[in-house]
């Protein structure tokens, strides 16, 4: 797409990080870097890539959530009466919510970064390299989750600003800290967050600018998983706002005997510089791990008769060295 003159950008929120390998380009920073296009014809597109750490994304929100209802005290819910029991009941519940949320959570909160890089009309192409199927699957229903996470929290919000004592207590509890000024901010921006949840879902759901694309490689398990994946978006849920247009089979041998036997050369050649270089990263070590090669099976290992088959080859060497 950027060879065509398009403005790419790339965003990961796979917690494997593998996007800024597979560049290789370091995009631990987490914000957008610039990628050259190196042997790629001059063109007037452009690729920019980023890594988006989850897990960070969600205790950030998880702090303004704080912040906004005063969770940072020692979470004694006693002042006030009734209405500090109201109040702490409900700090209790939304405890649980946030103890539960479900798969795919994190990855949408830092998606709402995506919602502000579309805002910016830098890019006219944004591709998401999102975690494995379970997740996405989950991902897709999350952002009304978290609207209406967000709009309980707004509710308990209000709660402790009129009840007088637990907005005392909490004063108090906060040792000097302007807990007005902190919660205005944080209110602007959970509403703000709650403007980008409705945005994700709007642009989930506009078929014409959104393209869900499925990416397999053509063994049995990955298949099944990615079948499984195709019939969950278009049978199982019809209201689900992606649409999948493309399914890619990835790693596909061609018939002709001699590109068989070059890319099994290559492949040969590839693993053994990967397991020389594996090998040189656990010498310096002082407890240093034992490295087990399998070997490659002729067929995917399923049931219990297979699996068997593989763990025997993967003991095999460990239980000589335990001997």
């Amino acid at each position: 797409m950027a060879a065509s003159g398009h403005n790419v950008a790339i965003i990961s929120t796979d917690p494997a990080h593998s996007l800024g390998d597979a560049l290789d380009i370091d995009l631990k920073g987490g914000s957008l870097v610039e990628c050259p296009l190196i042997g790629v014809p001059p063109t007037e597109g452009s690729l920019s890539a980023m890594e988006i750490d989850p897990t960070e994304a969600l205790s950030q929100f998880k702090g303004i959530v704080d912040q906004l209802i005063g969770a940072k005290s020692n979470g004694d819910s006693s002042a006030g009466g009734k209405g500090g029991m109201d109040f702490g009941n409900a700090l209790s519940d939304l405890g649980e919510v946030f103890d539960t949320l479900p798969a795919g959570t994190d990855e949408v909160v830092a998606l709402a970064k995506v919602i502000g890089l579309i805002r910016r009309g830098e890019f006219d192409r944004v591709v998401l390299d999102t975690a494995p199927t379970g997740h996405t699957l989950r991902m897709l229903s999350t952002p009304a989750f978290l609207s209406d996470l967000i709009e309980r929290v707004l509710v308990i919000a209000r709660k402790v600003n009129s009840n007088a004592a637990v907005k005392m207590f909490l004063n108090s509890a906060a040792g000097g800290e302007d807990l007005d000024a902190a919660g205005e901010a944080a209110k602007a921006a959970l509403l703000s967050f709650q403007v980008q949840m409705y945005d994700l879902e709007d642009l989930f759901a506009d078929v014409k600018q959104t393209e869900f694309l499925i990416v397999t490689v053509p063994t049995e398990l990955a298949v099944r998983e990615s079948v499984r994946l195709l019939n969950d978006l278009t049978f199982e849920a019809p209201d689900m706002p992606i649409k999948v247009r493309n399914v890619v089979a990835n790693q596909v041998l061609n018939d002709d005997e001699d590109d068989v036997k070059s890319f099994l050369n290559r492949i040969s050649d590839g693993q053994s510089s990967s397991i020389r270089e594996l090998k040189m990263a656990t010498e310096s070590m002082s407890r240093r791990p034992e490295i087990t090669e399998v070997p490659y099976l002729d067929t995917e290992p399923r049931g219990v008769f297979g699996l068997k088959a593989l763990s025997e080859e993967l003991l095999r060497e460990n239980c000589a060295s335990a001997l």
